[in-house]
């Protein structure tokens, strides 16, 4: 079975680069949102599992919504300079993780992590 496919929407283009290079080594298709508005289209498009989002661009009702929308969805936001009250946030409207963009292993955990949840809520 391929890996799902990563949507990335980082508001840095550098971290973006990086980031999506360091996805590869993991996932076999990573694509990039420019922006919020080009996100939905990008999840559908590419029938993403996953989307990692900065949330300096993309507020928290969207990511509420995205998570309400699409139910298989594993969204992981990011920030340039996370804390306790906007992980609390991030984690209320649907992420399952929050941390800074360039955590790569976060990320990572937080894809293994939401797997074996949404498999667990399957059965």
């Amino acid at each position: 079975m391929p890996s799902p496919t990563v949507v990335i929407a980082q508001n840095d283009p550098c971290i973006a680069q990086e980031l999506e290079k360091n996805l590869y080594a993991h996932f076999a298709r990573v694509a990039m949102a420019k922006n919020a508005m080009e996100l939905h289209t990008m999840l559908l498009r590419n029938e993403a599992r996953v989307a990692v989002l900065d949330l300096e661009l993309v507020n928290l009702v969207e990511v509420n919504k995205l998570a309400s929308t699409f139910d298989d969805l594993i969204v992981v936001c990011t920030h340039r300079s996370p804390d306790e009250r906007m992980w609390m946030a991030a984690l209320k409207a649907g992420a399952v993780e929050f941390c800074h963009p360039q955590d790569l292993r976060s990320i990572l955990r937080a894809t293994r992590t939401g797997k074996k949840h949404r498999m667990a809520s399957a059965a």
